[in-house]
């Protein structure tokens, strides 16, 4: 079998298409070993691994790009980095929709497991009361 890996051993099942030629023999083609990979196949394959690994590569860059650029960029709103980095700061910075007063909830507090941040918003997490007293935010009020 031509662009087989390899050659069929005893209990392989050998899948294949009945052709009839024009003088009228019939003929198998197309044979391939049942769960072997051709050769032909197999070197498709590994190109197009070649050929994703720049795209994974360019993908990658572009990610940290976009990282960088908000961590240095003079928003308001806290950066990727921020957020990444401080994964056990427990108090919500929350901004009231209808006062847009900048209210913080601590663990425990009547609206805590309710309140949802939204750091699109300028909503932000903080690590202690007094991080968020300095940044201009008040304690709510239950």
């Amino acid at each position: 079998m031509k662009g087989a890996s390899r050659r069929p051993k005893v209990g392989d099942t050998i899948l294949y298409q009945l052709t009839t030629q024009a003088n009228g023999k019939v003929s198998a083609s197309n044979a391939s070993i049942e769960g072997v990979i051709s050769q032909t196949l197999q070197k498709k394959q590994n190109i197009n691994k070649r050929r994703l690994l720049p795209k994974f590569i360019g993908i990658g860059v572009m990610f940290m790009i976009v990282i960088l650029s908000q961590e240095f960029s003079p928003s308001r709103s806290p950066s990727l980095i921020k957020l990444v980095t401080k994964p056990k700061c427990k108090i919500k910075g929350n901004i009231s929709i209808d006062s847009r007063a900048k209210v913080y909830h601590v663990p425990g507090a009547e609206d805590y497991e309710s309140t949802v941040i939204d750091p699109a918003r300028g909503e932000r997490w903080f690590c202690t009361e007094s991080e968020a007293v300095t940044n201009g935010w008040r304690k709510a009020p239950k």
